[in-house]
């Protein structure tokens, strides 16, 4: 298994660190009433999406290269799933108070992505119990669609 991660997304993370400015800008009038809360949220999705997609390719190329375990690979990706499970259950509260449709957008998008990187997490989960050919392509597509929607929903396109 070759390295997905650090050749692919090293030059990335001085682009995550700009875009976070982007993404946590809100419109003027939601600007003023914004406490910063929700500037912190999407900042802390924005960070958390990104690092979440880099811990999943850096725990399988681990296991790929015979550093983790199949029952370490599970244990956590379970973890992330579980993880991400309570996250998208307390963005859907700040959502349910929130205003702005534009914030709306971006919780729904966040989520979206979130329930793409459980099934990425998922993926390699099971791959990493069966070893078989297929569930390494069910990994590769969860892992290749998935980080188009973080690009997109950062900005770093």
């Amino acid at each position: 298994m070759k390295c997905f991660i650090l050749n692919r997304l090293r030059c990335r993370v001085a682009l995550v660190l700009l875009a976070f400015g982007a993404v946590i800008a809100l419109p003027g009038s939601a600007q003023a009433a914004d406490d910063g809360r929700l500037s912190a949220i999407g900042g802390l999705s924005a960070a958390h999406m990104y690092t979440t997609y880099i811990a999943i390719g850096a725990t399988a190329d681990a296991f790929g290269n015979d550093v983790y375990e199949t029952e370490q690979v599970q244990d956590i990706m379970s973890g992330m799933v579980g993880m991400i499970d309570t996250l998208k259950k307390q963005l859907l509260l700040v959502q349910e108070n929130c205003e702005d449709k534009e914030d709306q957008r971006y919780i729904d998008d966040t989520i979206q992505v979130y329930n793409l990187l459980q099934e990425e997490a998922r993926q390699l989960s099971t791959f990493a119990k069966t070893r078989d050919i297929t569930d390494h392509r069910a990994y590769e597509k969860a892992r290749t669609t998935v980080w188009p929607r973080i690009e997109k929903l950062l900005g770093l396109e």
